[in-house]
């Protein structure tokens, strides 16, 4: 029997809509590139379906396809989680689980919202994630240079922010960082990374 892989569906982003700074045409133009994303995964798992069924296994190109699979499908899960904790005007952090945990570890939230900034404000694109490290229960966040890079295996994202350029040169320039970092903390859904940390 011939093996056929289950092909992600693109979830529907478009009523994300009316966020404090960051536009709309930023959000349609980042929508573009998850779609992308999207189409390029279920092609390469066609295409290596079809390469394993008649036995192409051991070709350079099926080699190559295997290794940019963690690439092309990881942008589709980490824009997922980015685009599922934002919301128009935010959720404030106080009161929420997320807050708990955050300034029981830390000492303080500020001191883990300055520890999640500082981490984002590091030279490079990326990824900034707070992690779950369900080894040791602790919050830690952790900067993935790209897409398959640097997560904790096991680990349970949190709250994800998008440290690549294309996250806000359709509204600021790219050096523009810093405004880009206080715009998203402006739309951050706490509720989110709350139900996240279960």
């Amino acid at each position: 029997m011939a093996y056929t892989p289950k092909l992600y569906t693109a979830r529907d982003f478009s009523s994300l809509k009316g966020l404090t700074a960051i536009s709309d045409d930023q959000i349609a133009e980042h929508l573009k590139l998850y779609n992308g994303y999207v189409t390029r995964t279920n092609k390469a798992h066609e295409t290596l379906a079809a390469m394993l069924n008649d036995g192409k296994t051991g070709t350079p190109e099926y080699q190559e396809i295997k290794r940019r699979l963690g690439w092309e499908t990881n942008g589709i899960l980490l824009h997922e989680y980015y685009f599922e904790n934002l919301t128009p005007g935010g959720s404030a952090a106080a009161g929420t689980s997320f807050e708990g945990k955050a300034a029981a570890q830390f000492g303080s939230f500020d001191a883990w919202k300055t520890d999640f900034a500082s981490t984002a404000k590091m030279p490079g694109i990326g990824w900034v994630i707070a992690y779950l490290d369900n080894n040791t229960g602790n919050i830690v966040n952790v900067w993935i240079t790209e897409h398959e890079m640097g997560h904790f295996a096991g680990a349970k994202p949190l709250l994800v922010l998008d440290c690549f350029e294309h996250a806000w040169t359709a509204y600021l320039k790219p050096t523009q960082k810093l405004q880009y970092l206080e715009d998203f903390f402006a739309n951050v859904c706490f509720k989110t990374a709350s139900k996240r940390l279960g």
